[in-house]
């Protein structure tokens, strides 16, 4: 598509009416220190400007309230103009993002960081808002494929996102959405790459969080059809959904935001009969919460199931028996070899804590290979309708984290963050002065903190990092959890050499660039193997239902013995997929921040 050469700033048009507060690009601060930096921005914050340029990298403050800033007149504004012509915003990042491609036939992405309650996702769909607007293209073709992008939004919202004590619409899980172009400009495709579901969510939050969003959707919107087939009632009658106290949320309509989910369901052309198999498993899910175990009466360490007709129910549900559904719940079978032939195969009792354990393990399995297909639906249907020339990437992936107790799914976020860190070094302050060097400009060097030494200290395989430890830990006490903890415990003296590291009693602590975080190993090495037990996999694939049979497409006639990958090893695998994708695009930068604890749109805290 051609575009016209931009025009000039029309001073009357959208945002630019009323005075900007401070500085709109930090880089024209007299002094830049974090003081100033932060004194410009609250200042901005209480002026309802809530973007800030800092040379290239828009910085994004969380507004909390609706400022009016995203109508169709100011998107209109930012077409065809130069970033400086009007006030800071994500439109003209987005604008130039595209406007880029088309003059330079360049891919470009969009990586957008920031802690949990910040705003990135508000700032991913505004992207993706503006691009499906002022990308050209009048076929069906399309405007389909721009519909089903704006589709993605409230689909996986619903199946990816939770109310969290920081946000109330917190993404659990990383996404990196590429929208693919012709050589015109015009999108004809798409494809999500998905990281990092928060799956232990499904069976368990903390005090006054809640579970994914759809399960409260469903449970107080569900069909009366859905009512009576899957046994659904309100949330409060189901263990997962109610156990944190948290049903509602402040300004959070659930049974409109069903009712979203379910249109874009439509959109995507998931057809009726996969929406109903999709309730189908989300109702098995919430009544395998409701199972309960008491002590069997004839042996404390054996367990029984309190109320069998919960786990017939089930049966029903997954087109299983319910003496099988019964048997995987309360006890696992144990093949021990012989001589690398199968040997004798037991049926071992398990005790209380461990059938909750399993009866969780099944519900997180099921949900996540639900998530996993429903993006590989979206996929499917947004495959690129012709020769797709370019791409437009746009990231929103967990920010860093630290919290009072920190365990392996925080190793992996922050070393994601660690990862997409070093690509902001390689591409900005790096090439940059190396850029200056080759010229001969004269110039102060700025001190950074070139983190490779702790992406290797995670990733590295020789010397050992922290995952190749988790591995060997799970290779060597493969049966017993805590024996692999305490074996993990000793490997992980071999990161000592590095001082961004350090071991002590029950603890490591590994010194990041947003700052030092201590991780607890207690469970670490289960939730690195993240093995689905055999006994599950042959329920899903028993089962008389065949889109659960589709969820679990193994081979369990398969006999391997090449250890499977384990957590660790597909999310290295995943970051660094992804560093080569970014890495092949040029950048732009949304740093969003989260301007107070309280979700006030009238305070800013510069402590924070």
């Amino acid at each position: 598509m051609a575009r016209g050469r931009p025009r000039k700033a029309d001073w009357s048009e959208g945002t630019t009416r009323k005075k900007q507060a401070g500085v709109s690009d930090m880089t024209m601060l007299s002094k830049i220190t974090n003081e100033s930096i932060n004194d410009n921005l609250k200042m901005r914050f209480e002026n309802a400007d809530i973007y800030t340029y800092i040379g290239n990298v828009l910085i994004s403050v969380n507004p909390f309230k609706d400022l009016g800033i995203y109508t169709p007149q100011v998107l209109k504004s930012y077409e065809n103009k130069n970033r400086m012509e009007l006030a800071p915003h994500v439109y003209a990042i987005a604008e130039g993002a595209f406007r880029n491609m088309i003059a330079y036939s360049e891919d470009q992405c969009v990586i957008i960081s920031g802690e949990s309650g910040a705003g990135k996702t508000e700032a991913a769909k505004k992207i993706m808002e503006y691009i499906a607007a002022v990308s050209g293209g009048n076929s069906s073709s399309i405007k389909e494929i721009k519909d089903m992008v704006l589709a993605t939004n409230p689909l996986l919202e619903s199946f990816g996102c939770a109310k969290t004590l920081r946000n109330n619409n917190s993404s659990r899980h990383g996404k990196y959405l590429e929208i693919q172009f012709n050589a015109g400009g015009e999108p004809v495709g798409a494809m999500i790459t998905n990281y990092l579901l928060e799956k232990n969510r499904v069976v368990g939050q903390i005090q006054n969080e809640r579970n994914f969003h759809i399960f409260y959707q469903f449970t107080k919107s569900a069909s009366d059809e859905y009512r009576q087939n899957f046994g659904i009632s309100g949330p409060e009658n189901f263990l997962y959904t109610s156990k944190a106290g948290c049903l509602d949320v402040p300004n959070m309509d659930d049974s409109r935001e069903y009712a979203d989910t379910l249109k874009a369901m439509s959109v995507i052309g998931i057809s009726t009969a996969e929406q109903d198999q999709i309730h189908r498993m989300l109702a098995a899910i919430l009544w395998l919460g409701n199972v309960q175990f008491v002590p069997h009466k004839d042996d404390d360490n054996m367990s029984q199931i309190t109320d069998p007709d919960i786990t017939a129910f089930i049966a029903y549900l997954l087109e299983s028996t319910p003496e099988l559904v019964s048997k995987v719940l309360v006890s696992r079978t144990i093949e021990t070899p012989r001589g690398g032939r199968r040997g004798s195969v037991y049926d071992v009792p398990l005790n209380i804590a461990q059938a909750e354990s399993a009866r969780n393990g099944l519900a997180k399995a099921i949900y996540d290979r639900l998530f996993d297909w429903i993006v590989m639906r979206v996929n499917q249907a947004m495959q690129a309708r012709s020769e797709a020339r370019y791409i437009i990437g746009v990231l929103d992936i967990y920010g860093f984290e630290i919290f009072d107790h920190n365990s392996f799914e925080q190793l992996c976020i922050n070393y994601v963050n660690e990862k997409l860190q070093q690509i902001f070094i390689e591409l900005t302050l790096k090439a940059e002065q190396e850029e200056y060097v080759r010229e001969k400009i004269e110039w102060t060097p700025i001190d950074y903190f070139n983190n490779k030494v702790v992406c290797d200290l995670i990733e590295a395989k020789r010397p050992p990092g922290v995952f190749a430890a988790m591995n060997d830990a799970c290779a060597t006490a493969h049966a017993d959890p805590k024996a692999a903890d305490q074996s993990l415990s000793q490997r992980l003296t071999a990161c000592s050499h590095s001082k961004h590291f350090a071991l002590y009693d029950g603890n490591f602590t590994v010194k990041h660039y947003a700052g030092d975080v201590t991780y607890m190993l207690s469970g670490m090495t289960d939730k690195n193997k993240d093995q689905l037990l055999r006994d599950h996999l042959e329920l899903c694939k028993g089962s008389s239902n065949s889109f659960l049979q589709t969820l679990f497409p193994e081979d369990l006639a398969q006999d391997s013995k090449r250890r499977p990958p384990t957590a660790s090893d597909r999310i290295k695998v995943s970051a660094n997929e992804l560093v080569t994708k970014l890495m092949q695009s040029q950048p732009s930068y949304i740093r969003t921040i989260k301007p107070n604890e309280n979700k006030s749109p009238s305070e800013f805290d510069v402590k924070r």
